[in-house]
């Protein structure tokens, strides 16, 4: 058992909905912004570590292919019940990021950033022994100021109101930062007095860096944290969070609350009177 920033927040938006997902695994349809937003992540990446030669809209186009495919064969061929964002005539379906996804690859790829770590694979083993998965999209180095800067990338509509995943993610790059050799020569050795971070989510709907503090977070308070998430999940507590997002959630089929008694909900929801999953 692993944590990771995506298994604490769905565990804390919606207990239901991680239980039914992560728990007793019911097939959640894809949904066309994951899909994009993957696509878009993938061909940025390309671009970053100069692994395309063609223009962005293109790089977009074939991960946005090679993401749509991938979906078909997990055993989702009717693109009918993919899940879309948005309502009325604004659903966020294949049009919406055929005309989206190309126009933020171009837009990074005309700012001609350069980076010193794309993509790069920071999971660690906390000091309780609990291992936590993260990877951060992009980091840099200010050479001049010393001053390291953590970016995670973001398509949605919505900016982050919660310094999370980015709290987590700079306390697990600095982790990760100790054990590179590479940054440790000087002028570069003293590891946190001689360091400053600054961490930005970057919406890609505004072409727009935007910077959080992320000061109180430390290894200490992720350990608790990540701890308290496995024993929550370890003692099956697993409480509902309903709103209006409960209609478009990936697996309203398989909640009681939400289809009210069906096969479904009698199968995977334990909250149906009529419960045989167990």
């Amino acid at each position: 058992m692993h944590a990771s920033h995506s298994s604490i927040s769905s565990y804390l938006y919606c207990g239901k909905a991680y239980e039914l997902a992560k728990i007793r695994k019911f097939p959640e349809p894809p949904a066309w912004y994951l899909l994009g937003g993957s696509a878009v992540h993938t061909a940025t990446e390309w671009i970053d570590t100069d692994g395309w030669d063609g223009t962005p809209e293109e790089a977009f186009h074939y991960a946005f292919h090679l993401a749509c495919q991938e979906a078909r064969e997990s055993g989702w061929e009717d693109e009918t019940q993919w899940r879309t964002a948005g309502y009325g005539n604004n659903k966020q379906g294949y049009a919406h990021w055929s005309e989206k996804g190309p126009r933020y690859v171009r837009q990074w790829a005309d700012r001609g950033l350069q980076w010193d770590e794309v993509e790069v694979d920071i999971s660690h083993t906390l000091p309780s022994g609990l291992v936590i998965k993260a990877f951060v999209d992009r980091a840099w180095l200010d050479r001049k100021t010393s001053t390291w800067s953590i970016v995670d990338m973001k398509t949605g509509s919505s900016r982050p109101d919660s310094d999370q995943q980015l709290g987590i993610y700079t306390v697990l790059f600095k982790q990760w930062l100790a054990r590179q050799t590479k940054y440790t020569t000087p002028p570069f050795t003293d590891m946190w007095g001689g360091w400053s971070f600054i961490a930005s989510n970057y919406m890609f709907k505004d072409d727009e860096f935007y910077e959080m503090d992320v000061s109180n977070w430390n290894l200490e308070t992720v350990d608790r944290l990540a701890q308290e998430w496995k024993n929550g999940v370890e003692s099956g507590v697993f409480l509902p969070n309903r709103g209006f997002k409960c209609a478009r959630c990936g697996v309203a089929e398989a909640c009681f609350l939400q289809s009210g008694d069906t096969e479904t909900t009698r199968v995977f929801d334990r909250y149906n009177p009529y419960f045989i999953g167990d």
